[in-house]
């Protein structure tokens, strides 16, 4: 194939967000996480306190009586109003570790106690 071509054909594969790797290379498996977060008057139970860098899917769950919203302060990712007996799926992507402090912003939820901390550690 003349050179011309290839160089078409990769400027064609970077432009739709493929990489091509050389043939031999292991291709990384990218892990994710999976949090679920359960809402009730007025705390959040999630199924882990600490998480590795990189992406997480939080499930979302309000099994109250009242609605909520699960929020991340730091990185501003709010689910939705979730309204009671509903689910909400949100993907997070964590770049850095840390203390992340989650809330929900309804009324004066927070002030009765719905808010509370993630840790995220470097990923191994």
């Amino acid at each position: 194939m003349p050179s011309h071509f290839r160089s078409a054909a990769l400027c064609a594969a970077l432009s739709v967000g493929l990489v091509l790797a050389p043939a031999g290379t292991p291709a990384r498996a990218v892990k994710v996480s999976h949090v679920t977060v359960k809402m009730t008057e007025y705390r959040f139970a999630l199924s882990v306190k600490k998480v590795p860098t990189g992406t997480v899917v939080f499930t979302v769950v309000n099994s109250g009586q009242l609605p909520h919203i699960f929020e991340i302060e730091r990185l501003k990712k709010v689910t939705p109003l979730i309204q009671a007996g509903r689910r909400y799926v949100m993907r997070v992507t964590f770049a850095k570790p840390g203390k992340y402090y989650y809330l929900c912003p309804v009324g004066a939820h927070v002030q009765y106690g719905m808010f509370g901390t993630l840790s995220v550690v470097a990923a191994a």
